[in-house]
C-alpha cells in the first residue's frame, strides 16, 4: 500500500513486500559492542488533489534523476495546489535516495529501468510501485519532469530548456501537436525559449535507451506521456521552477485542470518553498531527543537508535559512508548529515563511549 493524503491505491503484485522486507534488513558491521541505529523507511509518497469540478486525470513524477533539482522541487510546491477542475495525482521524490546523494542515480539510472528491473536492484520496488500506481490510476497523461544540461535551442546536443515526445504520433496520440502548443504558448514567458526534442523512440535507434525509460512505458500501457526539461544552467532554482511552472500551465489547458492559485506559485514563489533547517526526533534508548542543530552524542555499547524526520518533505538523516540503500546497520563512530532534498544543513556525530 502507497502512502497517499487523499486516497489509498493498493498494490497486488507480492514482490513489493519481499523487497520492502529487503529495505528494512539489517546488514552488520559487527553487533557486539556496537550501537544499532533504524532509519525512517523511503516510502514512496503522493498526492492526489481534485477540484470540485470534473475534468480529466494529470499524473506528474518529479525526482527519477535524483539532480535534477528544478524538476522535484517544483513537483513539490504543486501539493500546495487549489484545484478547481480536474485531478492531479503528484509524486515528488520517486527516486529519494538518489535526491539525498544529489545524482542522477545512486544505484543506476532509474530513467532506464521501466523496460526491465531485477528483482534484486535497490529500485525495483520504486520502479514496479510506480508502474503499478499508473495502471491503477489510468490518468489521461503523465509529465515526467527533468532538469536537462543546456539549451537545446542553442545545441542540438542539449536537453535543456524543452518538450520531449517519442514519435510525432504514436497510437491515437498526436504528440507534436500538443508538444507545439505548449511550446509555443510557453516562450511567450520564457527568456530562456523552448524547443521540442522528437527522440523517434519506437522508429529508428538514433535514442534507443529511451525505450527503458518511463514515458516509453506508459505509451506502450496506451497512456500519454512527455517529458520537460529546464536547463541546469539556469542561474537559479527559482528560474527551474519557473520553467516547469510555465510548461505545466500549457498542459493543464489541453487537458482541462484549472489550478486557482498557480499563478501566485510564480509570482510568490519563496512562499511555497521551505527554507526554514528541519528538525528531527532521535530515539535513544528510548528517550527523546528534538534535534534542530548540530549535536555530538557519546553512547554506550549496544545502543539503540530510531530516527524520525518528515520524509514526506525531503528530510533525512544521512549516515556519511555508509549504504544508502540500508534503513538499520551497527557503528561504533559515525557522522550523519541532516538534509533536505540536496541541501546539508547540520552534521549529528555519534560516537561509542
Amino acid at each position: 500500500m502507497i502512502y497517499n493524503n487523499e486516497k489509498r491505491f493498493f498494490l497486488k503484485r507480492r514482490d513489493f513486500l519481499k523487497f520492502s522486507a529487503f529495505l528494512a534488513s539489517t546488514p552488520v558491521f559487527a553487533r557486539k559492542g556496537k550501537i544499532n541505529i533504524k532509519l525512517p523507511s523511503k516510502k514512496l509518497t503522493y498526492y492526489h488533489l481534485y477540484g470540485k469540478k470534473k475534468g480529466k486525470k494529470v499524473l506528474i513524477i518529479g525526482g527519477i534523476h535524483g539532480n535534477e533539482v528544478g524538476a522535484y522541487k517544483c513537483a513539490s510546491m504543486l501539493k500546495e495546489s487549489e484545484i478547481e477542475k480536474g485531478e492531479l495525482l503528484i509524486i515528488p521524490r520517486s527516486n529519494f535516495t538518489s535526491i539525498l546523494a544529489n545524482l542522477r542515480g545512486y544505484n543506476g539510472d532509474m530513467n532506464r529501468k521501466f523496460e526491465y528491473v531485477s528483482k534484486k536492484d535497490p529500485d525495483f520496488y520504486y520502479v514496479e510501485t510506480l508502474k503499478e500506481l499508473i495502471l491503477c490510476y489510468k490518468p489521461d497523461v503523465v509529465i515526467s519532469m527533468h532538469d536537462g544540461f543546456g539549451f537545446n535551442i542553442e545545441n542540438a546536443k542539449a536537453w535543456g530548456q524543452s518538450i520531449v515526445i517519442d514519435e510525432l504520433n504514436y497510437k491515437s496520440f498526436n504528440l507534436y501537436q500538443k508538444a507545439l502548443f505548449v511550446k509555443n504558448n510557453a516562450n511567450k514567458f520564457l527568456q530562456k525559449k523552448l524547443s521540442i526534442i522528437n527522440t523517434k523512440t519506437f522508429s529508428s535507434d538514433i535514442h534507443k535507451e529511451q525505450k527503458k525509460a518511463l514515458t516509453a512505458w506508459c505509451l506502450r500501457h496506451n497512456i500519454e506521456s512527455y517529458c520537460i526539461e529546464a536547463s541546469k544552467q539556469l542561474p537559479t532554482l527559482e528560474s527551474k521552477i519557473y520553467t516547469h511552472l510555465v510548461m505545466l500551465r500549457e498542459f493543464f489547458k489541453l487537458f482541462e485542470i484549472e489550478i486557482k492559485n498557480i499563478e501566485d506559485m510564480m509570482k510568490n514563489m519563496k512562499k511555497y518553498l521551505n527554507f526554514t533547517p528541519p528538525s528531527l526526533i532521535l530515539k535513544i534508548n528510548g528517550v527523546k531527543y528534538k534535534i534542530s542543530d548540530s549535536k555530538n552524542f557519546v553512547l554506550n555499547d549496544g545502543s539503540f537508535i530510531e530516527v524520525f524526520s518528515d520524509v514526506e518533505n525531503g528530510e533525512y538523516l544521512l549516515p556519511l559512508g555508509v549504504n544508502l540503500n540500508w534503513r538499520s546497520f551497527y557503528f561504533s563512530n559515525l557522522t550523519f548529515e541532516v538534509k533536505r532534498d540536496f541541501e546539508r544543513f547540520y552534521l549529528i556525530n555519534i560516537k561509542r563511549a
